[in-house]
């Protein structure tokens, strides 16, 4: 459940909305449950915070989403927007109202949370807002400024690459013993054609050429024990 920042009487409060309905709203503030009825003919009742003597105002200042460096405002909790305070292109202070959201039958000032000049409005009054919705962006002394864009330089067309050499030589995949050779020097082979048959792991694997052509040598015979990357057949394309 999302946080929300309250400045009520200069101190400082957290609170979360646990619970909303047409009839009730269960709100944690700094870690206490508050149980608020909503009466549409009379007035809500506002809990009293523990050691505190005066009641909660029914229209607190909540800390809106601000990111630092976007000048962004967004809505803290869904709502609908009561009325702006600003127009575009006012000067405002830390702390002053910019707008009032009207959100479970309250209406919470929204401040701004820097000296700050207003560049754009995005929401109309009476539009309805969801959280984080885009309402406001400012600008002033915590915009970050962007990174000016260096001119693209004009690349040379790389050339075009080479195609890979195919390998000749055909090389052991892994350590084991030739069991069958099934090829001889001279003779033409396909792509793809078994050339011999290695057993390793107790398994027999058939070794296949990469290429067609004549056999130009072959550097095992059935019996031999090769490793790794050792040489086996020999073809010319």
């Amino acid at each position: 459940m999302k946080t929300y920042k309250l400045i009520i009487g200069g101190q400082r409060y957290e609170a979360r909305v646990l619970e909303y309905s047409s009839s009730h709203a269960k709100i944690n503030i700094n870690g206490t449950d508050y149980l608020i009825q909503i009466e549409d003919d009379a007035p809500s009742r506002v809990p009293m915070l523990p050691q505190q003597e005066q009641a909660v105002p029914l229209a607190p200042a909540w800390s809106s989403d601000f990111a630092s460096g976007t000048g962004e405002i967004r809505a803290p909790l869904p709502g609908v927007i009561a009325s702006l305070k600003v127009q575009e292109g006012d000067e405002v202070k830390r702390g002053q109202t910019i707008l009032v959201l009207e959100a479970m039958k309250m209406e919470s000032e929204i401040a701004a949370p820097v000296d700050c000049v207003v560049e754009k409005v995005h929401v109309k009054e009476r539009a309805p807002v969801q959280e984080g919705d885009l309402l406001m962006t400012l600008s002033g002394i915590e915009i970050k400024a962007k990174p000016a864009s260096k001119p693209a330089r004009q690349q040379t067309p790389p050339a075009p690459a080479k195609p890979a050499a195919v390998d000749k030589v055909i090389r052991a995949p892994l350590p084991g013993s030739i069991i069958e050779v099934k090829v001889r020097p001279g003779e033409f082979v396909n792509e793809g054609q078994a050339l011999l048959i290695l057993e390793a792991m107790k398994m027999e694997s058939e070794i296949h050429g990469n290429l067609s052509g004549k056999v130009l040598k072959v550097h095992v015979q059935k019996g031999d024990t090769v490793q790794e990357g050792d040489p086996l057949v020999e073809l010319e394309a």
